[in-house]
């Protein structure tokens, strides 16, 4: 994938003159392009406000490493922007140190992966920051935590307005859009050994998408080693000129795990649990390959302990880094933890003009109506696979699986109340929602509430997370600005549903 043109821009390098939560929300308000990493992954920012970040990356076959979606990328990204939206004008913001516990694999059937990201501390030059990465059914995929340096830019950059950079139009999808690699199958797993596995990885009979998506390349390997080749294309880097401090620690993550199943048995997944990644140095992308090399320290049967370097072609260590994992079938079960908690796109409607329509009608004929437009909705909800909560006098509160099946369900529930004469507006969020008895409550809820509030008569709104993770679906959206949601941090970007 990355051997053909760069898609994706950098922005004027004036925006780095600009607070850096103005720096982040550019990318929002179309100041700022979309990057290439964001072109090649569909990994994009989804909310921001001070010291928080939430970004989503879908759950295209391309991002899967041997058994799982590869996050670590999406993790180590989404830390950077928590940190960026503190940091002064004219600041450098690289991450220095990152620690992840896998909690989960994820797969390309889990609806797409979120991940939110918080600063826990702001020193004056390292900011400690932590994430959470959820799939589509609300259950954690991954934890980490990240140390980032925050420092004065050496260059100052240019006093004027912030010119923005004009994208091109492709006729082809980004590459996570299109078809991909199918994944190494359960039964390949149970059949091969390890080694095998690597073996076959390595002669291309058996690649490994995200592998094939970035242009990692395993070019040696042994028992309990591997070493791999990247080349520092632009389509992995964020800021021009410089290679995304999250592919080297997404890069690193590979060549641990690789050298770590070198010593599976067949049938039996050696599973990550924690993995260390420390970043030496910043690596400049001008097309010279980086060496990754992974080599298991210890394996007792129940832990194996793996340690990675990343040199550049200087000869330079860049990255250094640590793997602890076991086999997966040793994972004890975990406790439950409070009321239960999933991801799920919530769909808020309310009727344009209730008021004025009982005046007009009556309490008996306006009574009759609403019973109707209830049935209608009710009838679409069962049509779309959507779960009714509750209603609200003239409107629903209902809550689906699929963020795609909620939007066309919204689309033919104002299309068939319009036909009763009635108009609705309309709101969509997915986030994590609380569940409890046959009500759902939490942040997600209040967030689809408050962009239903913003829609106008026949309007269809989504939160920018609902968007992106339609991505693909042949659902268009027209940007509506980014808006202050009562009693909710941050800046959201809302998006109308076209037709």
């Amino acid at each position: 994938m990355v051997d053909e043109p760069v898609r994706g821009a950098f922005p004027d390098p004036a925006i780095h003159g600009l607070p850096g939560i103005e720096q982040v929300r550019a990318y929002f308000t179309g100041l700022a392009p979309v990057p290439p990493l964001s072109h090649l992954t569909g990994a994009k920012l989804t909310q921001v406000g001070s010291g928080t970040a939430s970004s989503s990356m879908p759950a295209s076959p391309w991002l899967m490493q041997v058994d799982s979606l590869e996050v670590t990328m999406l993790a180590a990204r989404t830390i950077e922007a928590a940190v960026h939206t503190g940091v002064p004008p004219a600041t450098d913001v690289n991450l220095v140190a990152f620690s992840v516990h896998h909690l989960r694999p994820a797969n390309p059937e889990s609806g797409g992966v979120i991940a939110r990201a918080r600063v826990v501390h702001a020193g004056r030059l390292v900011t400690v920051a932590e994430v959470l990465v959820e799939d589509g059914s609300g259950r954690g995929v991954a934890h980490g935590t990240g140390s980032v340096t925050t420092t004065p830019m050496t260059t100052a950059p240019p006093n004027r307005p912030v010119r923005p950079t004009e994208e091109p139009r492709f006729t082809t999808p980004d590459p996570y859009l299109r078809p991909g690699l199918p994944p190494i199958s359960a039964a390949i797993i149970e059949e091969l050994s390890g080694l095998e596995l690597v073996g076959q990885v390595a002669a291309g009979t058996l690649p490994i998408p995200v592998g094939e998506l970035y242009g990692f390349r395993l070019v040696e390997f042994a028992e309990g080693h591997c070493s791999y080749s990247l080349s520092t294309s632009d389509w992995l880097c964020v800021d021009q000129g410089w290679l995304a401090s999250a592919v080297l620690a997404a890069l690193a993550s590979a060549a641990l795990h690789m050298a770590t199943i070198t010593v599976q048995s067949p049938g039996r997944r050696l599973a990550p649990l924690h993995q260390t990644v420390d970043i030496l140095r910043s690596v400049r992308a001008d097309g010279r390959d980086l060496a990754a090399r992974g080599t298991l320290r210890d394996w007792d049967g129940r832990i194996a302990i793996a340690s990675a370097e990343i040199t550049d072609a200087d000869g330079n260590t860049v990255v250094r880094a640590q793997q602890i994992a076991m086999p997966a079938a040793g994972r004890p079960a975990k406790a439950s933890l409070g009321p239960e908690r999933l991801l799920a796109t919530v769909l808020f409607t309310d009727v344009v003009g209730s008021t004025q329509h009982a005046e007009r009608l009556g309490d008996t004929r306006w009574r009759e109506l609403l019973d109707a437009h209830h049935n209608v909705i009710r009838k679409q909800l069962e049509l779309f696979k959507g779960h009714e909560v509750k209603t609200t006098g003239d409107g629903f509160l209902a809550t689906f699986d699929s963020p795609g099946r909620a939007v066309q369900a919204a689309r033919a529930i104002r299309d068939s109340v319009r036909r009763l004469g009635l108009e609705l507006r309309i709101g969509l969020h997915t986030g994590e929602c609380e569940i409890s008895g046959a009500d759902v409550a939490g942040i997600g809820v209040h967030i689809a509430s408050r962009i239903q509030s913003l829609a106008a008569p026949g309007e269809i709104l989504v939160s920018g997370t609902v968007r992106d993770l339609v991505t693909g679906s042949g659902l268009r959206f027209s940007e509506r600005g980014h808006h202050t949601l009562r009693g909710i941090e941050g800046d959201w970007a809302v998006f109308a549903l076209d037709g």
